[in-house]
Formats: C-alpha cells, sequence, structure tokens
C-alpha cells in the first residue's frame, strides 16, 4: 500500500514549514541563554582594586542571591560557562541550518536528507534543546515518507534489507566462475579504493592537525583570561580548567574597573563614523575615476597611486600639525580643555579616505561596459542616478568588504590614536581606543613595599576582549570579504 505522503506537495511543504519552526526554536533557546548569561553576568561582584582579584576566593562573595536563591560563586561560574558552551555550539548549529534550508531544493529531500535531519537532532542534544531533538526527528520521519514512502521505522527496516540483499548478491557473485580480466579488474578497483581511503585519511588529518596548531593559542588566550592570578602566572599551568574555577570577574573586572567598556565605545564610534566617510569619498571617487571622462583624468589617478607608496608614518607629521594647537593648525588637541569633538575628529577625519580602496571600487566600477553608460546618458540619465541605480548594486559586495576591512582597520588602529591622546594624557586617556588602552592601561598588581607584579589574567582578559569581535566578524562576513575581493580582481 503506498503511503499517502509520498511524494506530495503538501508534504514537501509540511516538511519546510516544520524546518522554520525548528529554526526558530533555536534562535530561541540561543536568546534565552543569552539572556541568562547576561543575568548571572551581572550579578557578579566586581572588586575595587585589582589586588582583590590575587586570591579571589579569599576576598570576593562566596555565594549570590538570584530571584530569591542562593547560589555559590562557584555554581555561578559552572553555568556561565556551560551555557556560553551552548551558545557557541547552538549559534554555529543554527547558521548551518539557516544556509542549508535556503540550498535546499524539491529534489534535494532524499532518504540522505533525512538521515541529515536524524543528524541535526543528535546535535540538539548538545545544547538540552529537547523540543527541536524532537521536531527534527517529526521532519526526518516526513522526509522519508516524501522520499521513499516509508515511515521513520520502515526506513530502519528498508536499509536492513537492502544490505541483507546485497551480502546475498556479493555471495553469490563470489561463487560464480571470473574470467582474468574480471579478477584484474576488481584487484585494481579494491587497490584505488584503498589508495582512496589512505589518501583521505591522510589529508584530513594533517587539517585536523594543522587546525589545531592554529586554534591552541587562541584557547590558550580564552583560558588563560579566565584563570586566577596565582593559576596565571603558575611555571605549571593547567591545559584545562574545571567550569567551577573559571573566574568570569576577571571579564568583568576589566570592563568595569579599567574602563573597557569606555574604549569600547569610543572605538565604535571612530570606526563607525570613519568608515561611512570612507565609504562615501571612496564611492564618489571611484565612480569619477571609472567612469567620468575628464581632463588629466588618468595622470591624477596614478598620481594618487603613488602616494601609496609613502609610508603612512610621514602623512602623521603633517597631520600631527594640521590638528594640533599652534599657529598654522586647527588647535583640536593640546589646548588644556577637555574637547570631544576635537579629539573624536582628529581620529576621523583625517582617514574617510583611502587611495587602496578606491583602487579596490574602481576596478569593480570598470566591469560595467561603456556602452551601458553611453545609452543611460543618451535617455537622459544623471550620473549620480547612474551611480545609484546600476553600479552600486553592482559594486555591492566590493563595497561590503570595504565597509567590514575598514572597520576592522579602526578597531586595531594604534599609532594615530595613541600619539594624540599622549599629548595631554590626564585628558586624552578619556578617548583611548580599545588598542591603545590595551598598551597604555596598567595591569600592576601593587603590594606595597616597592614590590609590583603584572597581573597577566588581567592583561590576557583584555586582550581577548580586544580579539574575540575581530574573529567573530571575519567568521560571519568571511565569505562576503573573498566574494568582494574575488569580484574587484577580474575585469570583463
Amino acid at each position: 500500500m503506498e503511503n499517502k505522503n509520498y511524494k506530495k506537495p503538501q508534504t514537501l511543504g509540511l516538511i519546510r514549514r516544520l524546518s522554520l519552526v525548528g529554526i526558530g526554536i533555536d534562535l530561541l533557546l540561543m536568546l534565552i541563554y543569552a539572556a541568562i548569561v547576561s543575568i548571572l553576568f551581572m550579578t557578579i561582584q566586581v572588586p575595587k582594586e585589582s589586588i582583590d582579584l590575587e586570591i579571589p576566593e579569599a576576598t570576593l562573595k562566596y555565594s549570590y542571591i538570584i530571584f530569591g536563591k542562593t547560589y555559590s560563586a562557584a555554581t555561578i561560574n559552572t553555568l556561565i560557562s556551560v551555557l556560553v558552551v551552548f551558545i557557541i555550539i547552538g549559534v554555529t548549529t543554527l547558521v548551518f541550518s539557516v544556509k542549508h534550508h535556503r540550498s535546499l531544493e524539491h529534489y534535494d529531500y532524499h532518504r540522505w536528507e533525512g538521515g541529515n535531519r536524524m543528524i541535526h537532532a543528535l546535535l540538539s542534544l548538545l545544547t538540552l534543546n529537547f523540543v527541536s531533538f524532537g521536531l527534527k526527528l517529526l521532519i526526518a520521519h516526513y522526509v522519508f515518507e516524501y522520499s521513499e514512502g516509508v515511515s521513520f521505522v520502515g526506513m530502519w527496516k528498508k536499509l536492513r534489507a537492502e544490505r541483507q540483499e546485497k551480502k546475498e548478491r556479493d555471495k553469490q557473485y563470489e561463487h560464480e566462475k571470473r574470467t582474468p580480466e574480471e579478477i584484474e579488474i576488481r584487484k585494481r578497483v579494491r587497490r584505488q579504493t584503498w589508495l582512496k581511503i589512505l589518501r583521505y585519511t591522510l589529508t584530513y588529518v594533517f587539517l585536523i592537525l594543522f587546525a589545531v596548531f592554529i586554534l591552541i593559542p587562541f584557547y590558550w588566550m580564552i583560558l588563560t583570561s579566565l584563570k586566577t592570578f596565582q593559576e596565571a602566572r603558575s611555571n605549571n599551568p593547567r591545559f584545562w580548567v574545571p567550569f567551577s574555577e573559571l573566574q568570569w570577574v576577571n571579564i568583568k573586572f576589566v570592563i568595569e574597573q579599567l574602563d573597557f567598556g569606555l574604549y569600547i565605545k569610543n572605538t565604535l564610534i571612530v570606526a563607525v563614523l570613519s568608515t561611512a566617510g570612507t565609504i562615501v569619498t571612496t564611492v564618489l571617487a571611484a565612480f569619477a575615476f571609472a567612469r567620468i571622462d575628464f581632463k588629466g583624468r588618468e595622470a591624477l589617478f596614478s598620481l594618487l597611486l603613488m602616494t601609496m607608496m609613502i609610508p603612512g608614518e610621514i602623512y602623521m607629521i603633517t597631520n600631527f600639525i594640521t590638528v594640533s594647537n599652534n599657529p598654522s593648525g586647527f588647535g583640536w588637541i593640546g589646548t588644556g580643555v577637555d574637547n570631544p569633538v576635537g579629539y573624536f575628529s582628529t581620529m576621523i577625519l583625517p582617514f574617510m579616505t583611502s587611495v587602496f580602496y578606491i583602487f579596490f571600487l574602481r576596478q569593480t566600477f570598470k566591469q560595467v561596459p561603456d556602452a551601458l553608460y553611453r545609452a543611460a546618458k543618451v535617455d537622459g540619465c544623471s550620473d549620480f542616478k547612474f551611480l545609484t541605480r546600476v553600479m552600486l548594486p553592482i559594486g555591492g559586495p566590493t563595497i561590503f568588504t570595504i565597509t567590514i576591512l575598514s572597520i576592522l582597520g579602526s578597531w586595531n588602529a594604534f599609532v594615530w590614536p595613541r600619539l594624540i591622546t599622549r599629548v595631554e594624557p590626564t585628558i586624552g586617556s578619556k578617548y583611548w581606543l580599545i588598542s591603545v588602552a590595551l598598551r597604555e592601561e596598567s595591569f600592576v598588581l601593587d603590594k606595597g613595599g616597592g614590590v609590583a607584579e603584572t597581573m597577566f589574567n588581567l592583561q590576557i582578559a583584555a586582550s581577548a576582549i580586544v580579539t574575540v569581535p575581530l574573529i567573530i566578524v571575519f567568521l560571519i562576513f568571511r565569505k562576503y570579504i573573498i566574494r568582494g575581493v574575488g569580484s574587484a580582481g577580474t575585469k570583463g
């Protein structure tokens, strides 16, 4: 008897809807986990002085009250650590689920897709998402009914029957007489199969070892940032620390007591405004050099390219004279007055143009045929309208890549921000960017009597705050960055 869901469009629609529900449940659970982590993190008490972090178990609170219930500090650290691991696993699987759902066509729903849904269901158990586990098993059941006309259990029986049938067929084939040519072909196939298995095994072993070699420094950075001061300075450090002993108070201390929250805000202001200015100037200049025909265009563009050969440090001298308090300068810094507009303008305006980005986007704009531009001009289309209607959609991936690279450049900026904030250290320290604060902030444990030690756990915690966002941004947008670079590198 044929299954009622076999190859029915209604069943396929039901599978798609259930998949969207499953994605929604996964997203909701991640938001709940993130909210719980935020509540637990805000509950942690931060000491006023770094010396209190030398032996945290002796100076910090032993227990906390959350919603009327008492939890020990070890329990809080364990819960935060476990939930952070759940969020990392859950967000990763969620991203893969969304991409997988968007890429599937109707012919992709076969038995292997049902097995894939079963694997997704098992991954849901890693984050204790039992609702998603049951729903994905149900989706696998419907996929089997749609593709094979059998239920979840029936598919299992069908696979066993097919395997048994294959064994009997192979056994029958072994008893048949074979010609020398068949024997030789069988040996060659077996040899090629083993060579293929060996090649893939060696390849994946090498890739895994290479990945571990790259990831170990990041793992060590995160682990050290959550260790106690004594553990971080130990001559025999542990490669694994129990969740209950991880010190999330280090992260909160760096953000609140060492003002890294302020430095992050300064960095975001500079990154957003400088990137916005860079995009505007880059788009207009690239369009002018790519499409507008004016005298001296190529000579002027060549002159701009020549400036790329000059080290950026040389420009800092003239830029500093321009913005500082002197007869030929604007007086934005060095006046003895706390001037937020002046400090931020000094860090933003000199970097709102980039010759490299102009060259980068111009190569993308050059891909548009000249005939299209001339036809648009004949139809009465203005240059600005042609730019917004035609050029910007075509150059979208490259512009997106420029945006991400510009933000990352602002996040990593060090020499120029440090130079202008050291003119008046007392005032300028309030406008440090996060990279400058990582170098200038004091992570010293003063024990008195002239004895001081560097608190490496706090220093590494600050480094993690600087590094982790960059890694996240790259992992999210790496495809668009690569696509933008690839599209700018071809002309046709």
